[in-house]
């Protein structure tokens, strides 16, 4: 007869046993679920100056906060396409046609707007059709207001290129989660109306 005190080690046992012949039986069909909902891609541009304000929002503190904000599910738009953001010089920006929409992330100052504008420049050979522009480091909305008007005014006469102004977002604080969430919903609009328009620019992955 055996000793009772080993019932529980002889259980424990015949339960591996069963897990493990679940594992590595031959029958045992193993099906990973694969992601294979449409991306938009993001292109983000930085026009920081040096003299960026140490307490203002950072480039890839916003990438990385942007990145999870726009791709934030809620029931019923499960099949939505994911949003993917990527950081690159205007030089090196991809003339593949998947550059119909970019973010431009620039100081609120004087030469954060001539970094803009050199920035946006070397675009004018890409068929970029939305550029939006994002400020931070302004005392307010105003001082940001008054950089987008130099800024676009320049663009529009020079290079023939319409800017959307998409406000100026302060360093994390009380009203970061709601100019962040407000921010996304405007990339939104912004970028998914030219992608009905142009179903190319939607590339899947």
């Amino acid at each position: 007869m055996q000793n009772p005190a080993w019932r529980p080690a002889r259980l424990h046992t015949e339960r591996l046993a069963r897990i493990g012949h679940h594992f590595i039986s031959e029958n045992q069909t193993t099906r990973i679920a694969v992601n294979a909902s449409p991306t938009h891609k993001l292109r983000v541009l930085v026009a920081i100056e040096p003299a960026h304000p140490p307490d203002a929002l950072q480039p890839d503190y916003l990438v990385n906060a942007l990145t999870r904000q726009l791709n934030v599910q809620t029931p019923g738009i499960e099949k939505m396409p994911g949003w993917q953001l990527t950081v690159h010089p205007s030089s090196r920006m991809p003339d593949d046609g998947d550059t119909r929409c970019i973010l431009v992330f620039a100081t609120a100052s004087l030469d954060g707007i001539r970094l803009a504008y050199t920035q946006i420049k070397q675009l004018s050979h890409n068929p970029v059709r939305r550029i939006g522009i994002l400020f931070s480091g302004a005392r307010d909305h105003d001082v940001a207001y008054r950089c987008y008007d130099r800024l676009a005014s320049g663009t529009e006469q020079f290079l023939h290129l319409r800017l959307h102004m998409l406000g100026n977002l302060s360093a994390p604080g009380p009203s970061f989660g709601a100019g962040l969430s407000q921010l996304a919903g405007e990339i939104q609009g912004l970028c998914q109306a030219q992608s009905k328009n142009n179903p190319t620019e939607v590339e899947h992955s």
